[in-house]
């Protein structure tokens, strides 16, 4: 075979193995996005058969927390428990569970604490400080404002902490 036909027929495969491999990325985006919407629908329609009212929009499905140090003194829930120096160079932050963890662990906080039927009215994400002298602790955390109040939730456990 001559040289140039060699070197056609290669381009040609490889083209050909390019274009695969796009179709597989552009399903695999598309099988992403539509397994993504499926589990929102989902957690929707078990908040509601747990007496939870909340509109698709007020749910951060996906964290706009920062992880960046000069970030996170204006992501704090309660600036005010920052102490006067700033944070410490050592500062942790705790990974957050997802958006369909959190509200299902919402859910049965709210149910176990008698605060059922209720609707959501706005999720507001932060970080609540904790930490002494040179170490630093940020958890995430839900402020979740509801008819019955504000409620938070750590983002961190699941956990409903406290209640307005």
């Amino acid at each position: 075979m001559e040289r140039s036909k060699l070197k056609l027929a290669v381009i040609f495969l490889l083209a050909a193995v390019n274009l695969f491999l796009l179709g597989s990325v552009v399903l695999q985006r598309q099988q992403s996005q539509s397994y993504a919407a499926a589990l929102q629908e989902q957690t929707l329609a078990y908040l509601s058969s747990r007496g939870i009212a909340v509109a698709a929009e007020a749910i951060p499905w996906e964290s706009g927390l920062s992880t960046e140090i000069q970030d996170l003194p204006a992501q704090l829930l309660d600036p005010g428990d920052l102490p006067a120096e700033g944070l410490p160079a050592a500062c942790e932050i705790q990974p957050a569970l997802e958006a369909p963890a959190l509200l299902m662990d919402f859910a049965l906080g709210a149910a176990e604490a008698g605060l059922t039927p209720l609707t959501i009215q706005a999720i507001r994400e932060g970080y609540q400080y904790s930490g002494e002298a040179d170490r630093a602790v940020l958890t995430p955390m839900w402020e979740l404002t509801t008819d019955r109040g504000t409620f938070l939730l750590s983002g961190a456990e699941g956990t409903l902490l406290a209640g307005g």
